[in-house]
């Protein structure tokens, strides 16, 4: 009798290892069943939210195509207003489309770092109950079966025991396979939540620049209308005045392509003299080369070297503001030619007492300037018309030739070589440079 009841409690430890690889199942299982019912529950919501961010960028396309027409129609007061109204729409459009993404994008992010937390807990535990399952294991292995075998004297539960065993460690491996794939699911969780992050920033960077937008919207449209009184005349004016300036530029992109020149036919300074990339802006920067100075139609990579050129002074000042920032500012609002001041936005540097009229030029006041860090802008006229604006920012000593941030032509330049340039663009002609613009 005593001997039965020896073998029931040796197969009680036996059956040890098969109840626990049970439960490891069942929790392995669960957690599985959990997480999928979680990513059904989200998709449904990332369906309704996906739909609201297609609908009001499609809403926002018609704005931009609404705006295309109103652009190719006759120049008036009434149809500037159209135009500027539906900017305002279109990027208010843009901004609630920027704020459904950010609102989807930080649940995504709340239920990957729920998952990740999950996932971490249960790779935790399952380690745990493998190491308490193995300990079990190989008591058994070791110590029972031996025990089992002495004190019946027979095969039969020797092999029936080793056989639940050889079952218990493929249990086992198969449960340590799913807990490696366990943890690979979580590092690419880890991967996926730091690109989410870095998608948040950079919506968030994009709605401040769309809100700003649309402010600047809203005062220039503001500006049309104290200005014109709702007078077409004036409005008419206002158009001369834009089209006056463009005289004392070039229609450099139109021109350049035309021209067949290339930068890489000219002597490039030695990279001892090169300035920083960090603010260097150019007007064909897919970013905005095509966005309008102003309510201008002129465009920046085309009539947008002094604004590409005021950008990056007051850029490298640590008042960074890109062109298109720049273009669509109030100051800018019928001008493609503009000195503000101060730097914007937040007013660190001020234009210096030599002023911005044209014949201002003073060699020894740029030299001053760019041996305190301060670069300078300063306008190539073409003697037969016409001009283009760059950024001194350094001199050879050697040849005595300055080094240049040109916002068409590129940065580190000779500024003989966008001389020549500026030059040889449409019909040929010399060049002096007549104007200097400082900041300090």
């Amino acid at each position: 009798m005593k001997s039965i009841i020896s073998m029931a409690n040796k197969k009680k430890i036996f059956a040890m290892p098969i109840i626990a690889v049970l439960v490891l199942s069942v929790t392995v299982f669960s957690y599985s069943e959990a997480e999928t019912i979680d990513e059904l529950a989200g998709t449904g919501q990332d369906e309704e939210t996906q739909k609201k961010i297609e609908e009001l960028e499609e809403k926002a396309e018609k704005y931009r195509e609404i705006i295309e027409v109103k652009q190719k129609q006759q120049e008036s007061l009434s149809n500037q207003i159209s135009i500027m109204n539906a900017n305002i729409y279109q990027v208010e459009t843009e901004i609630s489309a920027n704020k459904q993404k950010i609102e989807a994008l930080n649940t995504d992010i709340s239920r990957k770092q729920t998952e990740i937390r999950d996932k971490e807990e249960t790779i935790l535990s399952q380690k745990k109950l493998i190491a308490d399952l193995l300990k079990v294991f190989y008591e058994n292995q070791h110590q029972n079966i031996l025990a089992v075998f002495l004190s019946s004297g027979k095969f039969d539960p020797f092999l029936s025991q080793k056989d639940q065993l050889a079952q218990t460690g493929d249990k086992i491996r198969e449960i340590l396979e799913n807990v490696r794939s366990l943890k690979e699911k979580l590092e690419e969780e880890k991967k996926s939540l730091e690109g989410d992050r870095a998608k948040l920033t950079e919506l968030h960077l994009d709605l401040q620049d769309k809100n700003q937008n649309l402010e600047n919207n809203k005062t220039q449209k503001q500006i049309l209308l104290t200005q014109t009184q709702g007078e077409e005349e004036r409005y008419k004016k206002l158009l001369e005045k834009v089209e006056e300036q463009k005289l004392e530029l070039l229609n450099i992109d139109e021109l350049y392509l035309a021209s067949g020149l290339s930068v890489d036919d000219f002597k490039k300074p030695p990279s001892s003299l090169n300035a920083s990339l960090s603010w260097f802006y150019s007007q064909k920067d897919s970013s905005w080369a095509n966005t309008t100075i102003g309510n201008s139609k002129s465009k920046l990579k085309d009539w947008g070297c002094a604004v590409a050129a005021v950008a990056m002074v007051f850029t490298k000042h640590k008042d960074a503001i890109t062109p298109k920032t720049l273009a669509k500012e109030p100051i800018f609002s019928w001008d493609l030619i503009k000195w503000p001041s101060e730097s914007l936005p937040s007013g660190k540097v001020e234009i210096d007492s030599h002023g911005f009229y044209h014949g201002n030029i003073s060699w020894s006041a740029v030299e001053d300037a760019i041996e305190d860090g301060n670069p300078v802008i300063v306008y190539i006229k073409r003697t037969k018309g016409g001009g283009h604006y760059v950024v001194i920012h350094n001199k050879d000593k050697k040849s005595g030739d300055y080094v240049v941030h040109d916002p068409y032509f590129g940065p580190n330049l000779y500024l003989s070589t966008s001389r020549a340039l500026v030059g040889s663009m449409g019909s040929s002609s010399s060049t002096v440079i007549d104007q200097m613009i400082i900041y300090e």
